[in-house]
């Protein structure tokens, strides 16, 4: 004859299971300042990578983007996206018996982290000796496709006057604005197009740097 026994202990499943939450409240606690350094860290570089693998990033570099907006040097798209990639913040917040939360800022709605710097503006002296200020920066994330410059259009190819050797404007009675393909206003630009994916990766990214800070 075999004789069957079970033990039913009512408090044990819930005792266990507060029990290792607590271990891994603990534990989580423990490595969180690491856990957001690395997710910070982790996160810029994907912001990076995605706006610079974007098509108007390299339109920036001899294409027409450069020869249409003028800018000289080149570079100041590097300055910008190196300013959002490091201004993202991680945070976390703490709550009593959980394993609490982390936020992430990222680019300013207004984009005023980056319109303010100095190479989102350059300068040019016109005909009549006045300095004029180019806001290239702002026309490419606000001006939409309206008009920008009145009087004048872009003529492509090599002129004496060319800042960039890719092209002038030229008075003739009409006006200039972004082209289509690079127009972008404070809801739909290149930077918002470049991150559309970003959701997905910062998931993964605090998924797998809490999953190490809890081993």
């Amino acid at each position: 004859m075999v004789l069957k026994a079970s033990i039913i202990l009512p408090r044990f499943a819930a005792e266990f299971r507060a029990g290792v939450t607590r271990e891994i409240n603990a534990a989580f606690k423990r490595s969180i300042k690491g856990v957001v350094t690395q997710v910070t860290s982790r996160v810029q570089g994907s912001v990076e990578r995605l706006l610079k693998t974007s098509d108007i990033y390299h339109e920036f570099f001899g294409g027409r983007l450069q020869g249409e907006l003028g800018v000289p040097d080149p570079s100041v798209i590097d300055a910008v996206i190196n300013q959002w990639a490091q201004g993202i913040q991680v945070q976390y917040n703490a709550v009593a018996g959980k394993f609490g939360s982390l936020s992430i800022r990222m680019i300013q709605a207004d984009y005023s982290d980056v319109l303010t710097m100095p190479e989102a503006t350059y300068f040019y002296t016109n005909f009549e000796g006045e300095l004029i200020p180019i806001d290239w920066l702002r026309w490419l994330l606000h001006e939409g496709s309206g008009a920008i410059i009145r009087d004048y259009t872009f003529s492509s190819g090599f002129h004496r006057r060319s800042r960039t050797g890719l092209g002038i404007m030229v008075e003739t009675g009409g006006s200039w604005q972004m082209p289509p393909e690079f127009a972008g206003t404070a809801s739909d630009n290149f930077v918002l197009r470049a991150l559309e994916t970003i959701d997905q990766e910062i998931d993964n990214i605090v998924r797998q740097e809490i999953t190490k800070g809890i081993k």
